[in-house]
């Protein structure tokens, strides 16, 4: 209601007082007031909600029914009112009843003013909204509980119109979009905040919530405001408004933390199934709940979950296990040798350790289980001290005088068998070289030196040291040990004397083979006496081994002076063995296959019963009885073969 001047109410009275029966019927009080605010006129309601009469109200002011705490806003609301020249307004205030009752009353007020702009009254028309005020009271209250709750889960919640434009959250998501006001999110799309990258993808899922419903476990990357990236695990569901669908309703956890924990399970369990060593998990019981591939081949077996750890332990170490554990159990976490049976009958030896596995009430919920294999450790240990027994044997049968130097030559150390010392070892122990040997040796053990640390090569040289008066030969090995420098010294003199005899005896032997050589060349001469005729007079004893230089040379002769008749003397030959005989006539055999005729001189009577004795063939054989005669046949021979080539050429002419 608005009055435009200062008049009384435009109705008539009977009018007015029938508006103010039905305003009372309907719980409404109905007021006129000064433009001091005084009343001038109320209705029958006031005895209702203010325990007075109408009459005892005139001219009272209105602040006198209004509770105390609301006046001096009443007033202050009115003056501001006034001084905007505002026509009407609505205000909320509490009212007291006679009897003390607060009721909360919602008045609507229409201020009236002159032509002139004057204030001249009020007509209010209130109603009782204490009901109605309570309830929302509640309603607000609990939204502020709901509010708070939503506020304080662990959960960022939100919810979308059917655009995908945020119409509200909660604080998680707040901060999560690095805002401040939930007055900054609300209208805005996922394409206007830190994670637009991935809006398209969130929008996405909307739409099939719009249209399909619920969507449940999706797991995402969200950028948060700061710029940092985690882990979601995403809900949403249909918002659902007068049974028609209005949006979407999301939720999500922070699974970044869960996420970082099954990578690291992963890792470890990568770590686990990759290791060298045997891993596993026991129960409480010790049966195998978990085994890694390095067990399974440590033991030769395809599966071990459900077997008991015990069974596997080979038997004369299974009473060990009770005390294992219990040692387990105490937190000493035992390192400890046992034997297992492989699967084929075979043994293996492994440092064991068992940790346990507690839960958070500290209950031993099992055990882990760690094998490190040193079967072939030992085995390497047992063979690596069977070969430090056998190099001690063999360093106490050397006898070798070996040295132990700095890369400088301060001599460290020493070992030796037989070989004499020249000074006592507590003379050069800790000193250098050049302060020991003589300068001569010093000099020589010098250059080794440099030439070993230059080329990292071993150097081999030799000396001779007077020792006991006697002159002695040395052969010196130098090599790089670590970073230290060994040297083996041998006393070679023994080897020294023997190649110097081996050389005698090769000397010797040279000479001899000189000597043989030529007694050869004097045992069987062959001399051309001829063209076409040659002749080997021997002398003295004929042996197997002269018979076939006989033979060697006869045939070399006969091919190399292309010899048509070879004679042989046998004159100065003392003795022919049917052994001899028989190597004569191989020679004369063989003579005759190059071409040659053989002529034998100087066969004796004895000889000649020899070879009659032996059968020999003398079929191709001449015989003359001396070496004249036997040249005479050859030279006759000769011309008697000249004259019938000479005749047949001339025929040919």
């Amino acid at each position: 209601m608005t009055h435009q001047s200062s008049s009384s109410p435009s109705l008539p009275p009977h009018q007015l007082e029938h508006f103010s029966r039905v305003l009372e019927f309907a719980g409404l009080i109905l007021t006129e007031s000064d433009a001091q605010g005084n009343i001038t006129y109320i209705n029958q309601a006031t005895r209702r909600y203010f325990g007075y009469a109408p009459e005892e109200c005139i001219g009272k002011s209105v602040l006198a029914f209004t509770h105390p705490d609301d006046r001096e806003t009443l007033q202050q609301t009115m003056i501001e009112l006034v001084n905007r020249q505002q026509r009407s307004a609505e205000i909320e205030n509490r009212v007291i009843h006679r009897d003390g009752t607060v009721c909360t009353f919602l008045w609507s007020i229409v201020i009236h003013y002159d032509d002139n702009g004057n204030l001249t009254g009020f007509t209010s028309i209130g109603q009782d909204i204490s009901t109605l005020h309570q309830l929302r009271d509640k309603l607000y209250e609990k939204r502020e509980i709901l509010y708070n709750v939503i506020d304080n889960l662990p959960l960022g919640i939100f919810w979308k119109d059917k655009e995908s434009r945020f119409l509200g959250c909660n604080r998680r998501v707040l901060q999560d979009a690095g805002l401040s006001t939930f007055a900054e999110i609300i209208g805005k799309t996922d394409f206007e905040l830190p994670w637009r990258d991935k809006a398209a993808a969130y929008q996405a899922h909307d739409q099939v919530v719009l249209t399909s419903g619920p969507r449940l476990n999706i797991e995402e990357t969200l950028v948060r405001g700061d710029g940092s990236s985690i882990w979601l695990r995403t809900g949403k569901v249909p918002l659902i408004r007068n049974q028609q669908v209005a949006g979407v309703i999301g939720f999500y956890e922070d699974i970044t933390e869960q996420q970082q924990k099954e990578q690291e399970r992963r890792t470890l369990l990568l770590l686990v199934e990759n290791a060298p060593d045997g891993i596993a998990l026991l129960d409480p019981q010790l049966t195998i709940t978990y085994a890694n591939p390095a067990w399974l081949t440590m033991l030769g077996k395809h599966e071990l979950v459900g077997q008991s750890w015990v069974d596997l332990v080979h038997p004369d170490d299974r009473p060990q296990i009770a005390t294992i554990v219990q040692q387990a159990k105490i937190g000493s976490s035992p390192r400890t040798r046992l034997r297992y049976i492989h699967s084929d009958g075979s043994v293996i030896t492994a440092y064991i350790s068992l940790p346990v596995l507690r839960n958070r009430q500290g209950t031993i919920t099992g055990y882990g289980l760690i094998n490190h294999d040193i079967t072939e450790e030992l085995k390497s240990a047992e063979r690596l001290r069977a070969s430090e027994q056998r190099q001690r044997a063999l360093l106490q049968a050397i006898p070798d005088l070996i040295f132990l130097m700095t890369p400088d030559g301060v001599f460290l150390d020493y070992h030796t068998n037989e070989i004499a010392f020249a000074v006592p070892p507590e003379q050069f122990l800790n000193r250098h070289f050049a302060e020991v040997l003589p300068p001569a040796l010093a000099e020589l053990t010098a250059r080794n030196l440099e030439e070993l640390k230059r080329t990292g090569s071993i150097q081999r040289y030799e000396y001779q040291m007077q020792i006991d008066g006697q002159i002695r030969d040395y052969e010196g090995r130098m090599t790089l040990s670590g970073n230290d420098v060994l040297v083996a010294i041998r006393d070679i003199t023994d080897r020294r004397q023997s190649e110097r005899e081996r050389q005698t005896i090769a000397m010797q032997e040279q000479i001899i083979a000189a000597q043989q050589a030529i007694l050869h060349e004097l045992s069987t001469p062959l001399l051309p006496i001829a063209d076409g005729i040659v002749a080997m007079p021997l002398i003295g004893a004929i042996d197997s081994s002269r018979a076939q230089l006989v033979m060697e040379s006869l045939l070399s002769g006969v091919a190399e002076y292309r010899a048509a008749i070879a004679i042989i003397d046998i004159t100065g030959v003392k003795v022919v063995d049917t052994q001899v005989a028989g190597a004569l006539l191989r020679t004369a055999q063989a003579a005759g296959m190059l071409g040659a005729q053989v002529v034998i001189t100087g066969i004796r009577p004895e000889i000649a019963q020899t070879m009659v004795y032996i059968g020999a063939d003398l079929g191709n054989v001449v015989t003359k009885a001396t070496l004249q005669e036997g040249i005479a046949f050859a030279l006759n021979h000769r011309r008697v073969k000249q004259s019938t080539q000479n005749g047949n050429v001339r025929m040919m002419k």
